[in-house]
């Protein structure tokens, strides 16, 4: 194979500087003229023509004796004007440290972990996207549309992201960033992406934000309490004792003790149930428990109360609607925080049950706001749940999506478990909860997270799914966005009436 077919164009040549090259980094220096960013893929020549080593950058300086503090303080004072800026000078020079990922054969699918220490002397070229593709686990342009395409890598030669869709999907998506830093964004994207692949999708949204990308998508949003209920016997036990006040002990182990027998009853064949048959149990129940008829009268009047509770009914025809709309929004602006969590347990449950007797196709949920339901201190009644998809999703082809702002109030479990990572802009004081999950970024990078640009993001994940970290610039949607933050001022001249 020719080098023209293998690189792109010469940016730079290996240099020994501070006990490199090794087998881990090279210094490398750039041609004049030439500018990298932290985290752009460049390509090491090991063997002209025939093998490369796929590096990271890290960090860059420059070498410029002319600028020294001595220099600068000696020309202010003579009032001389700096010459040293021109890209000519003699002994200035920009330096960058690369770390190295891969060794790769161009036009082959040989890759392995660097293992050769790379002459110094050697060129520095940009990749060509045929080339550095497979190096980072990523499919090439030319297989767009088998795969997610959430954007490019930072770089003036920058690379298509298009992420392998059964790899990500099945392992799970965590997005992190604090507010405004483009995590609704990438929400919008994937969605287009899942959307154009035909993947029915399901999103539990806490702000309504994809509510106008869902109809767009053709998709159709629902209300809970209005187009969407969920059946009694979706919830869980605690969720339904703590939708029904003022219970004593007895009355409340009554309940809970029909509501459990009504489930190894009827969810076992896959058959709901409905307060009516509750109501029913609980005369069963009782005597058993040797409770008094107006004890018993008081557990079924109070739990009677069930049938004021707006989220509760008849449910969803998952099948019907997933094959009529493919992406359904549930808006879930309003709930109490009960009902929030009864939603996104109840629809968690629902979908894995479906998924697992292979009633529905494989699908996405996607949950905003997930340190809510999957917090670090307690137990919500919908985290059991999401737990369970997240461990047997991949089995049955259910993937999840998980979005907060808040990894520090999210389960540390939850977090390792996903195995695709979107790191937005992040306060410093979240960056130990992310400890274990950047893969192999380098420090400098991560050091640099809190200050990242809005829509850009430092993508990580497993060997399956991420080969190494990259920073990400995230593409453009074509959906409307729905997560932009209001304006308190919008005409600052303008005086209130």
């Amino acid at each position: 194979m020719t080098q023209s077919l293998a690189v792109g164009e010469r940016i730079g040549t290996v240099v020994a500087f501070q006990g490199t090259p090794n087998f881990s980094e090279i210094h490398a220096e750039l041609a004049p003229s030439y500018l990298v960013r932290p985290g752009e893929m460049v390509l090491i020549e090991i063997e002209p023509g025939v093998r490369y080593s796929v590096g990271r950058v890290e960090q860059g300086t420059e070498h410029n004796p002319y600028e020294t503090p001595d220099a600068v303080h000696t020309r202010t004072l003579l009032e001389m004007e700096s010459t040293s800026r021109r890209e000519d000078m003699p002994r200035r020079y920009r330096l960058i440290k690369v770390g190295l990922l891969e060794e790769v054969e161009p036009g082959t699918n040989s890759l392995r972990e660097p293992q050769t220490i790379i002459e110094a002397g050697s060129p520095v070229f940009r990749p060509q996207v045929s080339v550095i593709s497979p190096a980072l686990g990523l499919l090439p342009p030319d297989k767009e549309n088998k795969g997610l395409n959430v954007g490019n890598t930072l770089g003036a030669n920058s690379l298509p992201v298009i992420l392998k869709t059964n790899d990500v999907l099945s392992r799970h998506i965590l997005i992190i960033g604090t507010t405004g830093t483009g995590k609704s964004w990438l929400r919008g994207v994937l969605a287009e992406e899942i959307h154009s692949l035909g993947i029915p999708q399901v999103g539990i949204d806490v702000h309504g934000e994809s509510n106008d990308a869902a109809k767009e998508l053709g998709g159709e949003v629902l209300i809970p309490g209005k187009t969407l209920t969920i059946r009694l016997s979706s919830l869980s036990e605690p969720e339904v004792l703590g939708f029904i006040p003022f219970l004593t002990e007895l009355q409340g182990e009554i309940v809970r003790r029909a509501f459990l027998e009504l489930k190894k009853r009827y969810v076992a064949k896959g058959t709901p149930f409905e307060l009516s048959d509750l109501l029913t149990e609980i005369d069963a129940v009782g005597p058993m428990m040797e409770a008094r008829a107006s004890t018993m009268a008081a557990a079924k009047s109070r739990a009677d109360m069930l049938r004021f509770v707006k989220v509760i009914g008849k449910g969803v025809d998952w099948p019907s609607l997933l094959k009529k709309a493919g992406y359904v929004n549930i808006d879930c602006r309003g709930l109490e925080h009960s009902e929030l969590q009864a939603v996104a347990g109840a629809v968690s449950r629902e979908l894995l049950t479906l998924r697992r007797n292979e009633v529905i196709p494989p699908l996405v949920l996607s949950i905003d706001e997930a340190h809510l339901f999957l917090p670090v201190s307690e137990d919500q009644p919908s985290s059991q749940v999401i737990r369970e998809v997240i461990r047997f999703g991949r089995h049955y082809g259910l993937g999840l999506m998980l979005i907060t702002p808040s990894p520090m109030d999210i389960d540390r479990r939850i977090v390792r478990t996903t195995n695709t990572r979107f790191i937005f802009a992040t306060e410093p004081d979240q960056l130990e909860a992310l400890r274990g999950i950047f893969a192999d970024a380098p420090p400098e990078i991560i050091a640099r997270l809190p200050k990242f640009e809005q829509g850009t993001c430092l993508l990580t994940g497993s060997r399956e799914t991420v080969r190494h970290a990259l920073a990400v610039r995230v593409r453009k949607r074509s959906t409307t966005h729905g997560g932009t933050t209001p304006e308190f001022v919008e005409n600052p001249t303008k005086k209130p009436n």
